[in-house]
């Protein structure tokens, strides 16, 4: 079987549920060649990762950041980033504190506009996590609570009015100060699944046109979340702007996306032979 990649992955450091390593020796069952482990806000996964030891892997340091956006969510990846650079790490310990903020804004709605009874011992142990904290968690908490019965269900019933309703109010990164630490890292900028912006094709153009205005260097073209259109639209765009293109399944583990397998994504509609996306010869090129 030829080894296949995932650069878009996470650990118990944001809202996936396996270690680095229990990650990276999934990953070798699963004859993957390149990984990268790219949690919410967070680099603690990616400096485990870097300094595991992985026969016949070739591992990058990630990261997803969240940028504040007027509608749907616009998630930036940063690749093959420093992951020692002072102002990133400080930077990302805030967000810790800011995920917190958020969070806390999420229950306020369910408590408020639901009537949810949520036991301040519950939200004791999530803020007890190891990783940063969001919406995937309270969606294992809904779960265990009762109030519905998968994670599909709780952010269609609970968690996107949850996040529609602070939008304006919560706390984070713009997409110019993403790209910025990311760029002052010495990472490699990606936008992360384009069509979770909910824009018309037009409207994404200029928008990916402005993002590389800012230092973006590509864009997402595979993932488990993108159909078949959708990933050749992309594919398109990349071409036209000079952009690198990445992907990956956007593994979590079995409890947020357990959907979602690791190299392979939903039903086996992610597939990435080894050294066939130009952001892995982008990077590879840089140590040549």
């Amino acid at each position: 079987m030829e080894k296949i990649m995932d650069l878009h992955t996470h650990s118990i450091y944001s809202d996936g549920n396996l270690t680095p390593e229990e990650i990276v020796r999934e990953a070798s069952k699963r004859k993957i060649g390149v990984l990268a482990i790219t949690d919410h806000d967070n680099i603690e996964g990616s400096k485990e990762l870097v300094k595991l030891s992985h026969k016949d892997i070739l591992v990058y340091s990630g990261v997803e950041l969240t940028a504040k956006a007027n509608k749907g969510r616009m998630h930036i990846l940063g690749y093959n980033l420093d992951l020692d650079n002072e102002e990133l790490n400080r930077v990302l310990d805030e967000q810790k504190r800011t995920a917190i903020y958020n969070l806390l804004l999420y229950i306020d709605i369910l408590r408020r506009d639901f009537n949810l009874k949520i036991p301040n011992d519950e939200i004791d142990v999530i803020l007890k996590s190891k990783g940063n904290v969001g919406r995937p968690q309270l969606a294992l908490l809904l779960i265990k609570l009762g109030y519905v019965k998968d994670v599909e269900e709780a952010f269609k019933k609970y968690l996107i009015y949850a996040y529609e309703r602070v939008r304006k109010v919560k706390k984070g990164l713009t997409k110019e100060e993403c790209i910025d630490l990311i760029n002052k890292a010495s990472g490699i900028a990606i936008l992360a699944h384009p069509n979770s912006l909910k824009m018309e094709l037009n409207e994404l153009k200029d928008e990916i046109k402005y993002l590389k205005s800012l230092g973006l260097q590509g864009i997402e073209t595979i993932h488990s979340n993108l159909n078949i259109y959708e990933r050749k639209a992309y594919h398109s765009i990349a071409l036209e702007e000079g952009l690198l293109e990445s992907g990956g399944t956007d593994f979590h583990g079995y409890e947020a996306k357990p959907d979602i397998e690791l190299g392979t994504g939903r039903k086996g509609n992610v597939l990435i032979p080894v050294d066939s996306l130009t952001l892995t010869k982008k990077i590879n090129s840089r140590y040549k």
